[in-house]
């Protein structure tokens, strides 16, 4: 395993990693070195062990995968992180780059681009999937709200539009209570939104809930 690429498989159905890392270790070059079933314990995973790229889903439970991507990089910077997802919303690809997302790719695509994309990650490339790559260039220029929020406004933002209250966000992301109220306000006012169904009803125009 010393010369193949080492990747921490982080989804949280244990089917899906597991036909992920049959056809990954078809490529010589690549060992899934660990599997994780959510952010925490990818983060657990990488505080006892290492792996040169982690692939990771962002639908998952407990913070959930943008929260964990800022956390894992926060702690350890210089880890590559490959976001695999079914999300093929391009704000949301856009804030997971933001966040230091070295590529993004999407479950729609064939399984053997995410082993090119892994290459590409170590070569310093950044794979995104060509539908969202032509999305993001298309509202690069936009002035829509939602686009000016920093990462943890916007994973707060889709959690607030999803319906969860400001106790429930503060627990799942491991923030204090006035932290969460202090966020929600600050996106209402970029939002140019005044109440949760106002808030809604943004997200939904945008696809973002």
């Amino acid at each position: 395993m010393a010369d193949r690429i080492r990747v921490l498989l982080v989804d949280d159905h244990a089917v899906v990693r597991a036909g992920y890392k049959r056809y990954l270790e078809l490529d010589p070059r690549i060992a899934v070195c660990g599997e994780a079933g959510s952010g925490e314990e990818a983060y657990a995973w990488l505080a006892g062990a290492s792996a040169e790229v982690v692939v990771l889903d962002l639908s998952m439970p407990g913070q959930g995968g943008l929260a964990s991507l800022q956390r894992i990089l926060q702690r350890y910077p210089e880890q590559k992180v490959l976001v695999f997802t079914m999300h093929e919303n391009p704000a949301l690809a856009q804030q997971a780059l933001r966040a230091g997302a070295c590529g993004y790719l999407t479950k729609s695509m064939p399984p053997e681009r995410i082993v090119e994309a892994i290459h590409q990650v170590m070569r310093g490339e950044q794979p995104v999937a060509d539908e969202i790559a032509a999305a993001l260039k298309e509202i690069a220029n936009e002035a829509t709200p939602h686009l000016s929020l920093a990462p943890r406004e916007f994973e707060i933002f889709r959690l607030l539009a999803n319906g969860l209250a400001v106790e429930e966000i503060s627990r799942k992301l491991h923030l204090g209570t006035k932290t969460v109220a202090n966020y929600q306000t600050t996106i209402r006012q970029k939002l140019g939104v005044h109440s949760a169904i106002e808030l809604h009803q943004y997200a939904r125009r945008h696809d973002l809930a």
